[in-house]
C-alpha cells in the first residue's frame, strides 16, 4: 500500500528485513550486441506494442538470457510500462510495451537490459495513432554477462523451485514498485506474472476487475486514495482470479495454511499473500443481502517466493523491495487477515 507509511509503520514494527533473492553471478561481464525491432516509435495509448529483441556476443546468439524493456516518461521516473523475457535458442526474446498508462504527446524513452545491464534505449512518442506500422530497429551494444541472473528459469513458459542452503525459492521473482498508493494487488500480480514469464502491466489488470463494496467480489473505493482508511482499499484474492485467466493465468485461492504456501512454492507457483501491518485493525461490514466481510486498516499485499526454517521471503510492491520476516512475525500479520493467499500459474 502506501509507501512512506509502509516504512514508518514497519520500522517501528521492528519486523522487517531487506534479502534480495539473486545477485549475478561472479563471471565477467562482456561485449553483448542487441538487435531490437519496435513496431512503431509513435503508438497511441492504450497500444500493445511488440518489440523483438535479439541478443549475439561474439557473434553467437545468447539464450536464456534475461531481457527487459522499460517505457519511461522522459526524463523522469515514471514508469509507464515494463515487460520481462527470457531469449530463446536463437538469442530472441520477444516483449510487449504497453502505453496505456500514458497519454498523447507524451515522450517516452524505451530502456532495454539484458541481464540486469542496460544497453542501451530510444525515444518512443505516444500519439493518437496505430499500434503497429512505422517500424524500426536499432542497434544496441553494452557490456552483460551472459550466464542467467541467478535464480532465473531457463525458460520463459516454465517454472520451478530451487533450493540452496535450505531455502526454497521461485526464480526471477524481481522488485517492483506499485504505481498508485493503493496498487499493491495489482503490482503484486504484475511481479507474479513476471515470474513465470510474461510481465501483465497492473492497469492492465485493474481494468479487467469491477468495483465492488465487498473487495471479496471486486475493487473497493479509490485506487489513489490514502492507506489504512476501509473506504479506498484495495481488493481479495477470489475477485482477482478471473482477471489471472483473462490474461492466460491460473490462480489458486487458499486461506491459513502454510504447509499450502509451501507447497505452492515447492511448485514454483509465487503467491500473493494477504497481510495486517497495522495489527489487528478489522471490522465487519455487510452487503445489502446481508454478506459479511472483514475490512482491516494499513492491509497490504506482497508476493512470498521462498521460505526455509527461519522464516518467509517476499517482494513488496509498496517499497520495490525483497523482505523477510520470521515464521512467528508473519503468521501473526497474515492470520489476521485470515491466512489470505493466492498462488499463481500457467
Amino acid at each position: 500500500m502506501h509507501r512512506r507509511l509502509i516504512r514508518g509503520l514497519l520500522v517501528l514494527m521492528g519486523l522487517a528485513l531487506l534479502v534480495p533473492l539473486a545477485v549475478m553471478p561472479a563471471t565477467a561481464a562482456e561485449s553483448v550486441a542487441a538487435w531490437v525491432e519496435t513496431a512503431t516509435k509513435t503508438p497511441g495509448v492504450g497500444c500493445g506494442v511488440d518489440v523483438s529483441v535479439e541478443v549475439r556476443a561474439s557473434g553467437t546468439a545468447v539464450s536464456s538470457a534475461d531481457v527487459s524493456v522499460t517505457l519511461v516518461q522522459d526524463g523522469t521516473s515514471n514508469v509507464i510500462s515494463i515487460d520481462r523475457s527470457t531469449t530463446n535458442s536463437r538469442g530472441i526474446a520477444w516483449l510487449t510495451m504497453d502505453t496505456s498508462a500514458g497519454w498523447d504527446g507524451l515522450k517516452g524513452w524505451m530502456e532495454v537490459a539484458v541481464n540486469g545491464s542496460y544497453i542501451g534505449g530510444q525515444t518512443i512518442w505516444v500519439t493518437d495513432g496505430a499500434c503497429s506500422g512505422n517500424s524500426t530497429l536499432v542497434e544496441m551494444s553494452g557490456k552483460a554477462t551472459t550466464t542467467i541472473r541467478a535464480g532465473s528459469a531457463s525458460t520463459a513458459s516454465s517454472s520451478s523451485a530451487e533450493s540452496s542452503g535450505g531455502r526454497v525459492t521461485v526464480p526471477n521473482v524481481w522488485t517492483y514498485q506499485q504505481e498508485r498508493s493503493l496498487s499493491c494487488e495489482y503490482a503484486a500480480l504484475s511481479i507474479a506474472t513476471g515470474a513465470l514469464g510474461t510481465w501483465v502491466n497492473e492497469y492492465r489488470f485493474e481494468s479487467v476487475v469491477p468495483q465492488s463494496v465487498n473487495p471479496h467480489w471486486g475493487y473497493r473505493g479509490n485506487i489513489n486514495g490514502a492507506w489504512g482508511n476501509t473506504d479506498d482499499y484495495g481488493v481479495y484474492a477470489s475477485a482477482l482470479v478471473p482477471a489471472l485467466q483473462h490474461f492466460g493465468f491460473n490462480g489458486t485461492v487458499f486461506y491459513g495454511g502454510k504447509a499450502d504456501l509451501m507447497a505452492a512454492i515447492d511448485r514454483g507457483e509465487p503467491a500473493l499473500v494477504w497481510i495486517g501491518l497495522g495489527g489487528d485493525l478489522s471490522h465487519n461490514e455487510y452487503t445489502a443481502d446481508g454478506t459479511r466481510f472483514q475490512l482491516t486498516r494499513y492491509m497490504h499485499v506482497m508476493v512470498a517466493y521462498g521460505y526455509d526454517s527461519w522464516g518467509v521471503y517476499l517482494s513488496d510492491p509498496g517499497t520495490g523491495s525483497y523482505k523477510s520476516y520470521s515464521w512467528g512475525d508473519f503468521l501473526w500479520m497474515w492470520d489476521i487477515m485470515d491466512g489470505m493467499a493466492l498462488s499463481v500459474s500457467r
